[in-house]
């Protein structure tokens, strides 16, 4: 276990290092910038180690994702363009103003519980050390703020250029 835990968190922090490399020039081999699509899921599907069946099903997720979800922004649009309408007037109806808030309101929520499931579906097809990988990753994520601050005060090794 000991083995295996520091062996991800050694990948991680390679992981997690990587963009901090690539300021100081390309990295030999990268064709895209990573955070364009394509190159962000090779990198998930790398530094998780999916299979072809695991891509396959994840980009099921993605267009099924879009496809629940594009209508839900189309709506958002069109009722944030309203309110705003209704707000430019002089004198706006607050029961129109508060009927089309809710409206907002209730289509972002609709806009979270779509992303809900596709994080969860995501999730429901990785093994479990794939899962352990990821659940690390999104620790990480919460904990990157603190990594300037700790850098300034010389708690975390330099970056070597």
């Amino acid at each position: 276990m000991k083995k295996t835990l520091s062996t991800v968190l050694t990948i991680a922090l390679l992981a997690l290092s990587a963009p901090a490399m690539a300021q100081g020039g390309p990295i030999p081999g990268e064709a895209e910038d990573p955070c364009l699509p394509g190159a962000a899921q090779q990198i998930v599907t790398d530094f998780l180690g999916l299979d072809p069946d695991q891509v396959m099903l994840w980009d099921e997720l993605i267009a099924d994702r879009e496809a629940a979800a594009q209508p839900v922004r189309e709506a958002a649009a069109v009722v944030q363009a309203e309110l705003e309408a209704l707000l430019a007037d002089d004198d706006p109806d607050p029961a129109e103003v508060g009927d089309l808030v809710i409206a907002r309101h209730d289509l972002g929520t609709q806009l979270v519980d779509i992303q809900r499931a596709y994080v969860e579906g995501f999730e429901l097809m990785l093994s479990d050390e794939q899962l352990e990988r990821y659940i690390f990753v999104r620790r990480a994520e919460q904990a990157q703020p603190l990594f300037p601050p700790f850098r300034i005060m010389d708690l975390l090794p330099p970056h070597w250029r």
